[in-house]
């Protein structure tokens, strides 16, 4: 998965993805909620993406100590980001 993909959960509330990032080995997205419309709602929640046996799949990140670990990723690519369209201009 990747960026601005779009993945349905079993209980069908679509999430885009705004990011990826690899920790451990393990691939985690951030993700924002989106209506019927595709817009995007006040929701946002980090999956982990899970290869099995070649099919994707997503589990919500609940451990509190992966989430400060990714949100310290996700922050830096964030500000890296910013960073390289400041030096652009």
């Amino acid at each position: 998965m990747n960026k601005e993909d779009i993945i349905t959960l079993e209980d069908n509330v679509e999430y885009i993805v705004l990011d990826t990032a690899e920790l451990n080995h393990e691939k985690y997205l951030y993700c924002v909620s989106i209506d019927g419309e595709e817009m995007p709602t006040d929701e946002y929640k980090y999956f982990k993406e899970v290869n099995e046996n070649g099919a994707l799949y997503t589990e919500e990140v609940e451990n509190q100590d992966i989430i400060e670990a990714i949100t310290a990723l996700f922050a830096a690519s964030a500000l890296e980001s910013v960073t390289d369209e400041e030096q652009d201009v």
